[in-house]
């Protein structure tokens, strides 16, 4: 979807600020560079590694944080726990995941990646970092460093707004949470 270039007569930013449709909105705007720059990257990793873009999140959350509970492994992957646990089982059974109890508490399972997942990490990993290099190829060093300064504030933002309507609404429902 393209959008309209700017004039002096309606600058960009007014859109942005007060958007009319839902094509101005900058969260639909956000949520659409995402669902298409995911596509294009879940391809590659499946293409080159045989993985899901979903376990590659699991794997690199793995990989980073080893001797991780599946209910950590969940919440730093924003991933529902039973979503967590079907793909963790399907990485186990592919060879890639190891799971173990833990000597100290045999109630407690841990996750590590085994060498055939360290390996599909380390190949995603390179493959993901040359797909966002030749992503941000895009922008030039100056506006790619105001990007980043930008997604920070606007992070930021984000989480004052979604703690006030917690506040309002008492709870903290992830119903509208993908």
């Amino acid at each position: 979807m393209t959008h309209p270039k700017p004039t002096p007569e309606a600058p960009a930013a007014s859109a942005l600020k007060n958007p009319g449709n839902i094509d101005e909105f900058l969260l639909y705007r956000l949520h659409n560079l995402a669902r298409v720059a995911v596509h294009g990257v879940g391809l590659m990793f499946r293409r080159e590694i045989g993985i899901s873009r979903r376990d590659w999140r699991i794997l690199a959350f793995v990989g980073r944080y080893p001797d991780m509970s599946l209910t950590r492994l969940a919440e730093l992957a924003a991933l529902d726990t039973v979503v967590a646990s079907r793909c963790v089982a399907h990485l186990v059974k592919g060879g890639l995941i190891a799971n173990a109890r833990l000597p100290s508490n045999k109630r407690i399972t841990v996750l590590t990646l085994t060498h055939a997942g360290r390996i599909a990490y380390e190949r995603a990993r390179a493959s993901g970092q040359q797909y966002n290099i030749e992503f941000m190829e895009g922008l030039s060093d100056e506006e790619a460093g105001l990007l980043d300064g930008l997604l920070t504030r606007l992070e930021q933002r984000a989480e004052e707004l979604t703690q006030r309507e917690i506040r309002k609404s008492g709870s903290a429902s992830d119903d509208d949470i993908e």
